[in-house]
């Protein structure tokens, strides 16, 4: 991580320490419980106990010693697990505590260090409308310290998303069942067919990142007292234009007006984000996934996913 900035390396560090301990104290034992391994694999032929397995006994070494024996097994541990990260225009924007990329790197390392101390491996897939860069699955700090930072300072080419062709691509590159960590703010379409694809060959975990604004327009301090009663905001009504808020797609850096001085224009807008973000949660629900869903307004951000693997861990 030779040339990164003193304020990155701080960042970087601070979510180490943070996520470490989140992963140590309210995440300890759960990811071992929701993710098994591969199988089982042999690991030695010891003396028969009552109560063993008769099924597991080798013959051959009990014909041969004259003393029943048994084969015992150890779970093959070691899992894959590909943070996908969506890159993408809109998650450079954030009006709370964070951008929304920023989050998506916090919850990315929580994953990648419960992941590690488990002894499996971590990846990255950073994509806009094409995947433009690939982390291969490796153990160890170090190597989540790079994920992080890559997430970070990375620069993307592209402003758009493309869900559907990172699904895809995720699919070529993990040959076996791994874990999919997959954080966007899913504001795509067509992507379901790829998406039920990976949920069927992988343990696919969408997590939904929103900013408030997206779900609700958040007015000016000044604009909001000129709307309310009295005599000089009466005048400011009848003699002002009304209030236009000039939005940009951060995708498209399409240039949307928007009269936001209109109560029944931000009634509607509201109605419209909400039924959007209801049809992902029920597209996602469809093809057998849950998704989680995080805001950058929250003052606990790791909450929603300690929860989700509390409750994996009980079904377990």
């Amino acid at each position: 991580m030779a040339g990164l900035s003193r304020e990155l390396l701080a960042e970087i560090r601070r979510i180490e320490i943070v996520t470490r301990r989140l992963v140590n104290q309210q995440m300890a034992g759960q990811y071992h419980s929701v993710f098994k391994g591969q199988g089982m694999s042999f690991d030695e032929v010891r003396p028969y106990s009552p109560g063993d397995d008769p099924r597991v006994i080798d013959w051959n070494v009990t014909a041969r010693t004259g003393e029943p024996h048994v084969k015992t097994f150890v779970e093959e541990r070691e899992l894959t697990v590909l943070i996908a990260v969506d890159m993408s225009g809109s998650m450079a924007f954030g009006t709370a505590r964070d951008e929304k990329r920023f989050l998506a790197a916090r919850l990315a390392a929580m994953m990648a260090f419960s992941a590690i101390k488990n002894g499996d491996r971590v990846g990255l897939v950073a994509f806009t409308d094409e995947v433009e860069h690939y982390v291969p699955p490796k153990k160890g700090r170090k190597h989540v310290l790079r994920i992080i930072d890559e997430i970070l300072r990375f620069d993307p080419v592209g402003r758009g998303s493309n869900l559907g062709e990172a699904l895809k691509f995720i699919g070529r590159v993990a040959k076996r069942k791994a874990i999919v960590l997959f954080i966007s703010d899913f504001l795509d379409k067509d992507y379901e067919r790829p998406l039920h694809v990976t949920a069927q060959r992988h343990d696919l975990i969408p997590i939904s990142i929103s900013d408030p604004v997206e779900e609700t327009l958040q007015l000016a301090a000044p604009l909001k007292e000129a709307q309310e009663g009295g005599l000089m905001a009466w005048l400011a009504r009848l003699f002002s234009p009304r209030p236009l808020l000039i939005l940009e797609d951060a995708e498209t850096g399409e240039i949307i007006p928007f009269d936001a001085g209109f109560e029944g224009v931000r009634r509607g807008y509201e109605i419209q984000q909400r039924q959007r973000a209801a049809a992902r949660v029920s597209d996602l629900k469809r093809y057998g996934v849950s998704p989680i869903h995080v805001s950058t307004d929250a003052s606990d951000y790791a909450a929603p996913l300690v929860n989700y693997f509390r409750i994996r861990a009980r079904r377990s």
